[in-house]
């Protein structure tokens, strides 16, 4: 974990204090569990065996996203891992652009690739890798959804809809460019599946994305890893109703997800629990936060030593970039 990383749990820490929520000292021990039966009056059921390499695949561009050379598709191990990509577009944006001010980086970053063996267009979003994107953490208050929207009006804007304010105005500063990619490359590779992804940071900026191209009218699927909270209930039924494929991968006891309270948070459905890394025990959890999954955690046991992975063997860290 990164100086950048540790700030922002530790800030997050303090903002759970103040919320009245109970506070926790930040452990560094990985921490793995036993995972609950499968049934159907509990809402768990058994990953299935077909459905790992693409977790795998996706966890692997959302790694490849922190290296500097991910823009070329030049980046080493993740890179060299899912071969036959073509890097199609990189956008880079300055949410918290204030921050260069005072000589720190502001950059958020996304690349959109085409991949011709599996036939996908993949937009990955990088997770909190400067001061700016930490600022864009630290905005924990919430704004209306569709607020600032810089193009088409949000089709059926949920009333009552709340979401973070840092991460959906991150967001925006990508929302124009990213339609017009999306729409010329969905027309140029028209059999082509679009999926949406992210680590972190990445995984919050990959949701809102995957809800604005479904509007826009593209038909994406989403797969995060490590997201924090986003929004309120309201917000989560929303993309419940709206996206057909969601996947929210949260690795034993990442603290991640759980940093932001619950107070007017909820996580939206598609988590994907992987109890026991070493066992490679993962189920599927129904409803937005299971209280048999990721929920079941106590707060002792966050670490922020399982953010980072392993996912299915791989280890999302800039030592394996080239």
């Amino acid at each position: 974990m990164n100086s950048i990383h540790f700030t922002f749990l530790f800030f997050i820490n303090i903002l759970t204090f103040v919320t009245s929520s109970p506070i926790h000292i930040i452990s560094d021990q990985s921490k793995s569990f036993n995972p609950p039966t499968p049934s159907s009056s509990n809402g768990i059921s058994i990953l299935s065996n077909d459905e790992i390499p693409d977790l795998t695949r996706f966890v692997t561009y959302s790694a490849a996203s922190y290296c500097s050379n991910s823009a070329d598709w030049t980046c080493g191990t993740y890179c060299e891992q899912i071969p036959d990509t073509t890097v199609i577009k990189t956008i880079t944006t300055k949410p918290a652009k204030w921050v260069e001010k005072f000589g720190q980086d502001a950059t958020a970053y996304c690349t959109i690739t085409r991949n011709s063996k599996y036939k996908e267009i993949v937009v990955t979003f990088r997770g909190t890798a400067n001061t700016g994107n930490t600022v864009k953490d630290y905005e924990v208050v919430q704004c209306s959804y569709g607020f600032g929207s810089t193009t088409v009006p949000i089709i059926s804007k949920p009333v009552g809809a709340l979401v973070h304010f840092g991460f959906y105005t991150a967001f925006l500063t990508f929302q124009q460019e990213l339609r017009k990619v999306i729409s010329e490359s969905i027309k140029q590779y028209p059999d082509y599946k679009l999926v949406v992804t992210g680590h972190s940071l990445g995984g919050a900026l990959a949701s809102f994305a995957a809800l604005d191209l479904k509007q826009s009218g593209a038909n994406p699927c989403l797969y995060t890893y490590g997201e924090p909270r986003i929004g309120n209930t309201v917000f989560a039924s929303f993309m419940y109703k709206t996206l057909d494929t969601m996947r929210r991968v949260v690795n034993q006891a990442d603290e991640v997800p759980h940093l932001i309270p619950r107070v007017d948070y909820i996580h939206h459905q598609g988590e994907i629990w992987i109890a026991n890394t070493t066992a490679n025990q993962a189920v599927k959890c129904s409803g937005e936060e299971n209280k048999l999954c990721s929920d079941s955690v106590p707060s002792k046991d966050w670490n922020n030593v399982d953010h980072d992975g392993p996912y299915w063997g791989l280890l999302i860290a800039t030592s394996s970039c080239k």
